[in-house]
């Protein structure tokens, strides 16, 4: 008796998977799909886009590794702009001494231009009193 309970059992699973086939087999309301379409343009644009995103960011990790710092002896004042303080208190900054190598490295792809004439200036960050300190874990010019 157990064995025809089981035997009927199988065959109802049977059938009803078998039932089940047009079902999964239909193609009355198939599932549509988009995906976006990028030709060979967007696709260079959009690697250079990457690239540039990455360069950037490895720059600004590079620039926040030349301005950190532990204690004022670790800092110095250094020309930013070919002309220093001859353009004024934007011409010079305040970097890491151990990384003043890699600073002049970055410097070297500047474009050389003429230099205003006269004295450099001698206010804020070009002043004799200015010093490079240590605020924060950052180097900055204190004046």
């Amino acid at each position: 008796m157990k064995f025809r309970i089981r035997e009927i059992l199988l065959l109802c699973c049977a059938l009803g998977a078998l039932g089940l086939i047009p079902v999964f087999l239909s193609k009355d309301n198939p599932i549509e799909v988009t995906m976006p379409y990028l030709d060979k343009a967007q696709m260079a644009a959009k690697e250079v886009q990457q690239k540039k995103a990455a360069e950037e960011s490895a720059a600004q990790a590079k620039m926040r590794r030349l301005i950190s710092c532990t204690v004022n002896e670790d800092c110095i004042i250094v020309d930013k702009d070919p002309c220093g303080c001859l353009v004024g208190p934007q011409g010079v900054t305040a970097i890491n001494a151990a990384y003043t190598l890699d600073f002049n490295k970055m410097q070297s792809n500047l474009v050389a231009k003429a230099c205003p004439e006269g004295l450099p200036s001698t206010e804020r960050e070009c002043s004799p009193s200015a010093q490079a300190v240590c605020m924060e874990n950052v180097c900055k010019i204190a004046y």
